[in-house]
């Protein structure tokens, strides 16, 4: 709690997640964050929505603006009249991914597709697909790709070669200091 407090949040924003024992963890996920999900059961059935997180450890998902609950808190800016509107973990079990075409509810199924690359090597992966039939699903964009594709050589080879540091011979600190630092016999008391 004081952890909490240090950062400056609410104590009471912050609620203790369900602990799931491993056994009962769902070992292969078909669902990603940025997947379009309907909700099939709960109190947002026949919704759909977005998947804004996922939780592996309680087996558990936050889809955007569904499930909302009331959060009573202290006042704060986000808060003036002390009332959040917080998204609350919806069970995996109650989402199913949408078909790309129809945006309905389907079961998937993962098979492994060769692919070949332009360099002609052929490697192996994992797709999701609609179940008994040939239509993938593809995975999501990632909204906020810190790596674009320019960024990645946004400087330029001469910036890159150019020499910067230049180390002399001489070392940052007085010699006498460091033999003194060196002399293990020497009560060492506060130098600085």
């Amino acid at each position: 709690m004081h952890r909490i407090k240090a950062k400056g949040i609410s104590s009471r924003m912050i609620s203790r997640e369900q602990w799931v024992a491993p056994k009962d963890r769902i070992q292969q996920w078909h669902i990603l964050t940025g997947d379009k999900v309907g909700i099939i059961a709960g109190k947002d059935k026949g919704t759909i929505g977005e998947i804004k997180s996922v939780n592996r450890a309680t087996n558990t998902v936050i889809v955007e603006g569904k499930k909302l609950a009331k959060k009573h808190v202290p006042m704060q800016p986000a808060a003036p009249e002390g009332i959040m509107r917080k998204e609350l973990p919806i069970h995996v079990s109650n989402v199913m991914l949408l078909h790309p075409d129809t945006q309905m509810p389907i079961r998937i199924d993962r098979r492994r597709v060769e692919q070949v690359l332009d360099d002609g090597r052929v490697v192996n992966r994992w797709t999701r697909f609609v179940k008994n039939s040939d239509v993938e699903i593809p995975k999501p964009v990632r909204k906020y790709n810190d790596k674009g594709g320019e960024e990645l050589f946004t400087t330029s080879p001469e910036d890159v070669a150019k020499v910067t540091y230049e180390a002399s011979a001489e070392p940052p600190v007085p010699a006498d200091l460091i033999k003194e630092l060196r002399n293990p016999y020497k009560h060492r008391k506060s130098i600085l």
